[in-house]
C-alpha cells in the first residue's frame, strides 16, 4: 500500500488517503494482501496518464536503464572485460598494445595502470551514485557527482594523452558523459516545472 500511495504521486494524493483507508477494512476482513495488490496494480497503470507519473517512469528508466549500465561497462572496462569503449582486452589490453609498439614506456605504463585502473573504477561508482541521487531528486548531489564525472574523464585524458596511448576511449567516453548529463539536465527541468515549491536544495527529496 506504501507503494502504491507512492506510485500515485501528488496528483492522486486523495485517491491514495481513501485507498488507505479501505485497506484498514480489508485488513479486518483477511484480505489486506489482495487489496494491497490491486491498488499497486491500478497506481501502475495510471502512471503513464498523469505527467507526473511519466516523469516518474522515465526518471527511474534512465536511472535504471542507462546510468546504472553504464556503471557496469566502467568496472568492467577497469578490469579488462570487452566492451566498445577498449576494444577486446579494455585497459590491460590497451597498456599491452602500447607496450608492444615500443619498450622503453612499459615502467612508465605499468606504474600508471593502478592510477588508470582506480580512475576507471572511481568513473563506475560515480555512476551508481548518480543514479541513486537522480531517483531520489537530490540535485545537489547530481551536480556533484556530474563535475566529479567530468574531472575524472578529463584527468583519464590528460594520463593517457601523456603516456602515448590510445585515448579514443576516453574520447567515447566523454561525448557519453555529455549525453547523459544533458538527458538529466531534460529531466531536473522537467522536476522544476512538475514541482516548483519543492526545495531543489533539500536532498533526499522523495517522490
Amino acid at each position: 500500500m506504501h507503494l502504491a500511495a507512492r506510485c500515485f504521486g501528488e496528483s492522486r494524493r486523495e485517491w491514495a488517503w481513501a485507498m488507505e483507508g479501505e485497506f484498514a477494512v480489508a485488513l479486518e476482513d483477511g484480505r489486506a494482501l489482495p487489496f494491497a495488490a490491486g491498488c499497486l496494480i491500478a497506481a501502475w497503470r495510471e502512471m503513464p496518464v498523469t505527467e507526473e507519473g511519466r516523469f516518474v517512469l522515465a526518471n527511474y528508466a534512465l536511472a535504471l536503464g542507462v546510468l546504472i549500465p553504464m556503471a557496469a561497462l566502467q568496472c568492467l572496462c577497469a578490469i579488462g572485460f570487452p566492451d566498445f569503449f577498449t576494444g577486446p582486452t579494455g585497459l590491460y589490453g590497451t597498456l599491452a598494445a602500447a607496450n608492444a609498439q615500443g619498450p622503453y614506456w612499459i615502467t612508465a605504463h605499468m606504474a600508471a595502470a593502478p592510477s588508470l585502473l582506480t580512475l576507471w573504477l572511481l568513473l563506475g561508482v560515480a555512476h551508481l551514485r548518480l543514479a541513486w541521487a537522480l531517483v531520489e531528486c537530490d540535485w545537489p548531489c547530481v551536480v556533484s557527482m556530474g563535475a566529479l564525472m567530468a574531472a575524472v574523464t578529463a584527468t583519464l585524458a590528460v594520463f593517457m594523452t601523456v603516456l602515448l596511448l590510445d585515448a579514443a576511449p576516453v574520447f567515447l567516453e566523454t561525448i557519453t558523459l555529455a549525453i547523459e548529463l544533458t538527458t538529466i539536465l531534460a529531466v531536473a527541468r522537467w522536476h522544476g516545472r512538475l514541482f516548483p515549491g519543492v526545495v531543489m536544495s533539500k536532498p533526499g527529496w522523495r517522490y
